[in-house]
């Protein structure tokens, strides 16, 4: 059976991110301190290694040309440690989160009986290693601070329109909803900041700036957020700044940009699901307003992989 476009532009993706993946993951492997961080990378590489072969094979049955892979030389510091084991939990975790989302749609969207069971495998497999993530993030004390709602003993119908609130004004407090959302995009962002703030070390003035102005992007998200929940005297989230422990660009320009592509392009979508998953105007508004922003830059991230000749055309149906 010919693959369909979907299988096709899944198996491609699955190509291009755990070719990055698997050597992003081996380099942290071979620096990592901690015991279970060493167990939870040695997991993520196995995943990310099958998945590579996995679509590799799948697309060559299909007669299909394989875009450029990454490779170790992508790797610029290779004797040093960049990160620490801690932002590499919250990293590993972050990501996974994303996987899981694509997976599902990857399973969702295949005809294929032997793709369907391919992107099954990596969903569970993907699935333990978001929970060793959670166990080492539970296990370190990085999951403080944590929101608490009170108990209630009757669920009460809502009475009137003003629970949606205004957009300028007072609202009501924050339920469950807005909390989870808040919580979920808050340290989503602060991963990408750092993310960006590491590879803000890179040569090229342009790229480089371009990082920069992502850091500011993300720290004015972080900081409408944080003032969301602290008009609620909701506790100040961590940021980990101090977790990145380089001057020195540790990836290629090419690998930097095509992560922070996928990366900034999901965080723009789930901002668009944020938005319609509260019940308060004022805080739909915030996460439309941030969607925009961030899908600008995505734009202008894409730009700069094509001036660099850095991204591959993907199928076309003529």
């Amino acid at each position: 059976m010919d693959l369909t476009a979907s299988e096709v532009q899944n198996l491609l993706t699955s190509y291009m991110t755990n070719t990055m993946a698997s050597v992003i993951t081996a380099d942290l492997l071979k620096k990592a301190e901690n015991p279970g961080v060493k167990k939870m990378l040695k997991f993520g590489l196995k995943i990310a290694n099958e998945e590579v072969k996995g679509a590799e094979s799948f697309l060559k049955s299909d007669n299909r040309a394989l875009p450029e892979a990454f490779t170790e030389e992508d790797i610029l510091l290779r004797d040093s440690k960049y990160y620490s084991d801690q932002f590499v939990i919250i990293l590993k975790y972050s990501l996974g989160q994303a996987a899981l989302n694509l997976y599902s749609l990857s399973l969702s969207t295949s005809i294929n009986a032997k793709i369907r069971t391919f992107y099954k495998k990596l969903l569970s497999d993907t699935a333990e290693l978001v929970d060793q993530c959670i166990e080492l993030f539970i296990g370190n004390g990085m999951h403080q601070p944590i929101i608490h709602i009170p108990r209630t003993k009757v669920i009460e119908k809502i009475h009137n329109q003003d629970f949606f609130g205004k957009i300028f004004g007072k609202n009501r407090p924050l339920s469950t909803p807005e909390v989870q959302q808040l919580t979920t995009n808050y340290y989503s962002t602060e991963v990408l900041r750092e993310l960006f703030r590491s590879f803000g070390q890179t040569k090229t003035l342009e790229i480089r700036e371009h990082f920069e102005r992502g850091v500011k992007l993300c720290s004015k998200q972080l900081e409408s957020i944080q003032n969301m929940l602290e008009k609620e005297d909701l506790p100040q989230f961590p940021t980990w700044e101090s977790e990145i422990q380089t001057d020195e660009a540790p990836f290629s320009e090419r690998l930097a940009l095509f992560k922070s592509s996928l990366i900034v392009g999901a965080m723009g979508g789930r901002y668009g699901v944020s938005a319609s998953a509260t019940l308060r105007k004022d805080i739909g508004t915030m996460f439309l307003k941030m969607m925009g922003e961030t899908l600008l830059y995505a734009e202008d991230t894409g730009n700069l992989l094509i001036k660099h000749k850095y991204l591959d055309e993907p199928p076309m149906v003529k």
